[in-house]
């Protein structure tokens, strides 16, 4: 019993350890982040079919994730591995270009933990690495199970944001629409 305990008291250490490097890096990955897109000129948006991309410190990043009422401010990476998502969210599918735009991030409360406490109507940001912002607004909050790939990439909604529930059998997905 006692050793149950101890795995069990070493395991919350652990993923609390983990969350907080996540942040970490996260809050230092923005930094930089924010600092190229603002040496960015207009001319990078030289392709509306590719989106451009910025290495920063040895990461691909598409641009930055806003999301006022959570207070969330994040650098989304251009593709998406368990690994990558330990560190920030990733570009999951699609592109806000084509409307499809699908970004995951892990349920750290630094990252999309928080997710579901959003509601119809919340204002989301993404701004691409060049500088252009694309605005929208949270229209349904959904819970799909862990395999529905084909329901998480074919919504008809032009954003949607996904993260794993505690234990991982479900996705807490949020579809947002472009507001023009």
């Amino acid at each position: 019993g006692v050793v149950c305990l101890l795995c069990s008291v070493g395991f919350v250490v652990y993923n609390r350890w983990e969350a907080e490097n996540a942040a970490k890096v996260t809050d230092s990955l923005l930094v930089d982040v924010q600092s190229v897109i603002a040496e960015q000129s207009a001319e990078q948006k030289d392709s509306q079919s590719k989106m451009p991309t910025i290495n920063v410190d040895g990461y691909e990043c598409i641009g930055i994730l806003s999301i006022p009422v959570l207070d969330l401010e994040l650098p989304v990476l251009t593709d998406w591995s368990y690994a990558k998502l330990k560190k920030t969210p990733c570009h999951y599918y699609g592109s806000y270009y084509e409307k499809d735009f699908v970004i995951a991030g892990h349920n750290y409360n630094s990252h999309f933990g928080r997710l579901s406490n959003l509601q119809a109507g919340d204002s989301v940001l993404f701004q691409d690495v060049s500088g252009a912002s694309y605005f929208y607004e949270v229209a349904l909050i959904e819970t799909l199970p862990q395999n529905a790939t084909e329901e998480m990439i074919t919504s008809g909604f032009d954003l949607s944001l996904y993260t794993c529930t505690l234990g991982g059998s479900n996705r807490i997905t949020v579809r947002c629409n472009i507001i023009k």
